[in-house]
């Protein structure tokens, strides 16, 4: 296929650190239009694998896993992209480009011309930053921004010395899509991350890219005219001056926030203005122990979560509260767990998943942790380790996603298109204790700045609260409706629940188990309803997450000693091929 290079004519321009502000014209066909976003759903499908390559499939609650068939090899850098309905399109480590074929999309080889970590004498795929995608101002069309690594390599902190940009068309080769334009120099320096967040009226992007030499952050403006910038703030970064390699930045849901974590050193925040793209009041988190990469927001932007003690522990705290160093509290302790490669099951980088959970790779292991309900305080967040049982040992990044669901600030001085925040409702649902059964924690995931749910239960019953809890009167599938609304329009959603125990026939589908007694004092009994050809696990951990027992459930009554475990609450997990089938807690007592 033919196919032409459009290069702009101001875009290969070195710039100065000391340049004024400048546009750089994106000249694309179509740029100039505005497709209004809803419901953009670039995130729905994750990628990752060492060996095995797979994905998690969000387009239903829980994710779907399922191997691909690609021998790409991921170790710093992992750039995937979904077209807006979540089907996936193409995916890089910042040195080739691949497409939904598992094939190298035209012209999508060699990304990096002069790159340390992109060379051909056998240091390919190992690319030194993550790859920031966005989606543009017409249809088909996204633009990955990327850094690159000096060659020879500089020394720290300077290994990373150029951001550029490449230009996907997606609309070429029957949807398989082509490189139009690659390696397009934005600036030359010496930079942490670069990240992406939602202008405050709702259509533009802002791009943040920090110096890691001293405290100064550029920053652009993604318009449908091109690139606006750079703009320079001076604002004090403890973190600059470090391995760039051992950090992670991110934005919160609600884009107030902005986060670099250094894994040397600890967390800064700032407050995020995104009317102006200035930030303001850092707030620095400092760490004590060395080597850990995840950090990330609650998704309602009121918490914050890092790793601490060398990948080993999951600290929680509080953004709102007077003191932010003192709201620490630990809600997680890794409990020594190694996969089949033996290989240790800790606490690495983390993802906010589209149903609202908090997912966190198990360090390079065939597992996956959870975080249940991130918006709560404490313990009562929900941490299960190893609650997912991945298809393959997980590469070394993790995938960097803006938040595509973000629209403008109705109302403030910057909204000024037009544009309104239309909610687009989704909800999952959750059977956190069996000793109810019947009752449903109902978790509202919905975006675009709902102010009023309506929930229709199925049953006769409907609710207003944001995240309800429902008990039903009898076992059964019941439609579950939610109409998420505002001042500019509504949206519905509708799913499936069923709760309690419906019939023996659905029994290998879902393995049902019962405990007693609760409480217990010595020894609990796990009663399982049916034996079937794959035998569950039963795991008792306590509520930071610390393995008690992991059982195998051979009879339909099996027996566990307990003595001399504290007194308290404890949680179980049932596991049934890989897949968690079912949770609760049990109390142990005197």
């Amino acid at each position: 296929m033919n196919f032409r290079k459009k290069k702009p004519s101001h875009f290969s321009q070195q710039p100065d650190f000391n340049l004024r502000p400048m546009r750089l014209i994106f000249l694309l066909i179509g740029f100039l239009t505005f497709q209004a976003a809803h419901a953009q759903t670039h995130d729905n499908v994750w990628m990752n694998g060492n060996y095995n390559k797979y994905y998690i499939d969000f387009a239903s609650f829980p994710p779907s896993l399922y191997t691909v068939n690609s021998d790409y090899t991921f170790l710093r850098t992992m750039a995937f992209m979904n077209d807006k309905d979540g089907n996936p399109m193409f995916y890089s480590n910042g040195c080739t480009l691949q497409n939904a074929e598992h094939e190298e999309m035209e012209n999508g080889d060699s990304l990096l011309q002069i790159d340390y970590f992109c060379t051909s004498d056998g240091y390919m795929n190992l690319a030194h930053s993550a790859g920031l995608t966005l989606p543009s101002f017409t249809p088909d069309q996204y633009i990955m921004f990327s850094l690159s690594a000096g060659y020879p390599l500089p020394p720290v902190p300077c290994q990373t010395n150029r951001m550029v940009a490449h230009y996907i068309d997606m609309s070429a080769n029957q949807g398989l899509g082509a490189v139009t334009l690659k390696e397009q120099l934005i600036l030359s320096g010496c930079f942490q991350e670069p990240t992406a967040n939602r202008h405050a009226n709702g259509r533009d992007w802002w791009i943040l890219l920090p110096d890691n030499q001293q405290g100064r952050f550029f920053r652009w403006l993604l318009t449908p005219l091109g690139l606006e910038g750079p703009w320079e703030q001076i604002l004090p970064n403890p973190t600059a001056g470090n391995d760039s390699s051992c950090a992670w930045s991110e934005f919160s849901s609600d884009g107030s926030r902005y986060l670099i974590n250094q894994c040397h050193v600890g967390v800064i925040m700032y407050n995020f203005n995104r009317c102006t793209g200035e930030l303001s009041n850092g707030n620095f988190l400092v760490r004590n122990t060395a080597w850990n990469f995840g950090a990330t927001f609650s998704p309602d932007s009121k918490l914050l979560y890092t790793v601490d003690s060398i990948s080993t522990k999951l600290v929680q705290y509080d953004l709102n509260a007077p003191d932010v160093n003192a709201s620490q509290e630990l809600i997680g302790v890794w409990d020594g767990a190694l996969d089949s490669w033996q290989i240790p099951t800790v606490f690495g980088f983390m993802q906010h998943g589209p149903d609202g959970k908090l997912y966190i790779w198990g360090g390079g292991s065939h597992y996956m942790h959870i975080v249940d309900f991130p918006n709560r305080r404490g313990t009562d967040c929900g941490l299960r380790q190893r609650a997912i049982e991945l298809l393959g040992t997980s590469a070394g990044a993790s995938i960097y996603f803006p938040r595509y669901r973000l629209g403008p600030i109705d109302g403030s001085s910057c909204d000024t298109l037009g544009l309104n925040n239309h909610p687009s409702a989704l909800f999952r649902h959750d059977l956190e204790d069996t000793l109810a059964p019947l009752q449903v924690t109902f978790t509202d995931a919905s975006s675009y700045e709902p102010t009023s749910w309506q929930w229709d239960f199925g049953d006769g019953t409907m609710s207003q609260d944001t995240n309800p809890v429902h008990t039903y009167a009898l076992s059964g599938t019941y439609n579950v409706c939610l109409i998420a609304a505002n001042a500019f329009a509504a949206d519905t959603f509708c799913s499936s629940v069923t709760v309690g125990t419906t019939s023996l026939h659905e029994l290998p589908v879902l393995p049902h188990i019962s405990i007693s007694p609760n409480p217990f004092s010595q020894e609990i009994r796990v009663h399982l309803s049916a034996q079937l050809d794959i035998e569950p696990r039963f795991i008792l951990s306590d509520m930071y997450g610390r393995q008690i027992t992991n059982t195998t459930l051979r009879d339909f009554e099996t027996n566990i000693p307990l003595p001399g475990l504290p007194n308290g609450v404890y949680a179980w997990q049932l596991f049934w091929k890989g897949v968690q089938t079912q949770q609760g807690k049990v109390v142990k007592v005197e």
